[in-house]
């Protein structure tokens, strides 16, 4: 059965019309799930900064995207001495909070982990600590496919290191393959 069309309106068979408003109810569950986790993080760091007895600049909270916006603990000083902006977020990784700090003397600052948050001296050390930054993940698929593309076997111009450079290419190939095959199916699992 579809539903009746206005005029000049093409035709939306009922199934579709379902499946569209399953995938709307499917994005507000997902939006939903991502501020309840926001909010709760956020009342994860501002319940520890008070058994603590730090008293935030800014509480942790939540931004306009929906995003988790950390405490901020203290404002970057010049003089007498250089101290960084602390910011207080939430480590996934080990459900605690940690300490943020960014180079104040760059454009756009970037903040980055300088430590977890278990006493009010971590506060202190942190106000004096470059920040560190996770190594991005390397594209093994995007190295792999370039390594191939830089071995042409094509101007090699002997035929046995053609050969070689052939299979390594074949063997590449394949093991990229088989990559893509085995996350498409732990993704599916």
């Amino acid at each position: 059965m579809t539903a009746s069309p206005a005029a000049g309106q093409p035709t939306v068979p009922d199934w579709l019309a379902a499946a569209e408003a399953a995938h709307q109810e499917q994005q507000i569950d997902t939006v939903a799930q991502k501020l309840q986790r926001a909010q709760r993080h956020a009342d994860l760091i501002n319940a520890r900064l008070a058994e603590l007895g730090i008293e935030p600049l800014e509480a942790a909270g939540i931004d306009d995207h929906g995003d988790l916006r950390p405490a901020r603990l203290t404002q970057p000083e010049y003089e007498p001495y250089a101290y960084y902006e602390v910011r207080a977020a939430w480590s996934e990784d080990d459900k605690e909070v940690e300490l943020h700090t960014a180079d104040w003397e760059a454009d756009h600052p970037q903040f980055g982990r300088v430590s977890l948050l278990n006493s009010l001296a971590d506060v202190a050390a942190a106000r004096r600590e470059w920040p560190t930054f996770p190594e991005p993940r390397c594209d093994y698929r995007r190295e792999a496919i370039g390594a191939m593309e830089r071995l042409n076997a094509d101007s090699l111009n002997h035929a046995g290191v053609e050969a070689i450079a052939n299979a390594i290419h074949g063997n590449t190939a394949a093991l990229l393959h088989l990559a893509d095959t085995i996350a498409r199916t732990n993704t599916t699992v």
